[in-house]
């Protein structure tokens, strides 16, 4: 298994190192899907200091739990007991004058306010009286994406103004991602994004194998690994109260059914009621709502998609097998998703060149669009330039009738967009290879060995 401290992540950690030797207080929001690496990132970033884990425990438990952690440093009896969070700031603040503690992290913050609302507003008193004279660095930490923006960030919220800067921590992208599967070829390494997506503690699995086949077998289609059971994992952790009803909705759209009524109709979610479901999977970057490409405000019904690429595939292929799985039928069902894994990784090939465009020409937005059957797998605007570009997950050569076909479409997105544009450039990115078709200064040609030379490098 890799060994580092890190992969990449440098931004990152720039942003945490400026702010902690910034000389002044601050008050850092960090947050992201759950498993992205927050935690890690902060324990090998922040090695000093003190570091509070949250949960759903009561308050009156979880405050003398982070007690505990203060008593050695202040010489009090273990037995001694807290009751209210003013005692325990009171504390906190003693200690790091004591120690001279630098930095502060409560990981899983958004936690507490479920179980304490009065929680923010006692440490917005704390903070605005005592801890932002003190030089000391805090961080709230959460995984619940819209509950910490509405918790933190939002003009309603207690710490509203009060945060010095905030980072949400994405998963990584492809290329960030291949630097765990070093031993694999290209092929195999856009295979395993497509089942594990960006997320570190995944792409370990994968990370001593140079075969997918092989990892795919023994990482994931294996009784006992953590990759087989995760998804149901993940899902119970954040829906204690309705588990059954979110696992439905994931396995409607991973189905291809997207839009909402068909999400209601077949989930058995009344219509009036499944935005408040599609909205908390949102919250948790679970799944995104996309509209066609547009430059102004779109009129479209979105579609709904599963973000996350290994829940994506748990749905897709895991969870329906499971139990042949453990009957020991991992190798037959491997054989079997292996038929149709070309058609599944076509959509991962296609977050990969949105990736490339990113990479390359960092565009102003981009996107995809559809519109009375047509399609265009990828749309940008960088300055007055328009970009369109089509992608390939096949073994035939792409050749110049695929161009072609993506000239007509975009004459009917021009008319869709009804913007004057100075000029046009097209992007063909495919599996295989190219034939009959020339690069020119506006046709770009990309083929798998053009996206292996954008290039990262390990960073520990």
């Amino acid at each position: 298994m890799i060994i580092l401290h890190f992969i990449n992540r440098l931004k990152e950690r720039r942003f945490l190192e400026k702010r902690l030797n910034s000389n002044k207080s601050e008050l850092i929001i960090l947050y992201g899907r759950r498993r992205v690496g927050k935690t890690f990132l902060l324990e090998h970033s922040l090695k000093q200091g003190l570091f509070f884990s949250c949960d759903l425990s009561k308050p009156q438990y979880l405050m003398n739990t982070f007690f505990n952690q203060l008593k050695p440093l202040l010489d009090l009896p273990m037995d001694l007991k807290i009751s209210t969070w003013d005692e325990f700031f009171s504390l906190l603040k003693t200690t790091i004058l004591k120690q001279k503690i630098r930095s502060v992290v409560f990981d899983e913050f958004q936690y507490i306010p479920q179980r304490d609302e009065s929680f923010l507003s006692i440490f917005q008193r704390w903070w605005d009286k005592e801890f932002k004279k003190m030089n000391v660095f805090f961080v709230l930490c959460g995984s619940y994406v819209g509950m910490i923006e509405r918790m933190a960030l939002s003009q309603n919220s207690p710490l509203y103004g009060r945060r010095t800067g905030q980072y949400r921590l994405m998963p990584m992208d492809f290329f960030d991602s291949s630097l765990f599967l070093s031993k694999m070829d290209i092929i195999s390494k856009i295979n395993s994004y497509a089942v594990l997506g960006g997320i570190p503690i995944y792409l370990l699995e994968f990370s001593e194998y140079s075969n997918f086949k092989d990892a795919l077998l023994e990482k994931i289609f294996s009784p006992g690994e953590f990759l087989l059971e995760e998804g149901r994992f993940l899902t119970l952790e954040e829906f204690r109260k309705d588990p059954s009803t979110y696992f439905t909705i994931l396995n409607v759209i991973s189905s291809g059914r997207t839009k909402p009524v068909e999400i209601s109709t077949l989930s058995g979610v009344e219509h009036k009621n499944i935005g408040t479901y599609l909205s908390k999977l949102l919250d948790l970057q679970f799944i995104r709502k996309e509209f066609p490409f547009s430059m102004k405000k779109p009129k479209n019904v979105p579609l709904y998609f599963i973000e996350d690429d290994y829940l994506r595939f748990y749905f897709k292929y895991i969870f329906k097998n499971i139990d042949k799985i453990y009957r020991g039928m991992g190798e037959m069902v491997a054989e079997e998703v292996l038929k149709s894994f070309s058609t599944y990784v076509s959509f991962t090939f296609e977050k990969i060149a949105k990736q490339y465009l990113i990479e390359k020409i960092n565009p102003d937005s981009i996107g995809r669009w559809w519109d009375k059957g047509e399609e265009i797998d990828l749309v940008a605007v960088k300055d007055r330039k328009l970009i369109v570009g089509e992608c390939k997950w096949t073994n035939k050569p792409v050749d110049n009738s695929t161009f072609l076909k993506l000239k007509r479409k975009s004459s009917k997105l021009l008319e869709y967009l009804d913007y004057d544009f100075e000029e046009i450039e097209y992007y063909l990115f495919s599996k295989s290879g190219f034939k009959n078709i020339e690069k020119s200064h506006d046709v770009h040609l990309v083929d798998l060995e053009e996206i292996s030379k954008v290039q990262r490098h390990h960073v520990k």
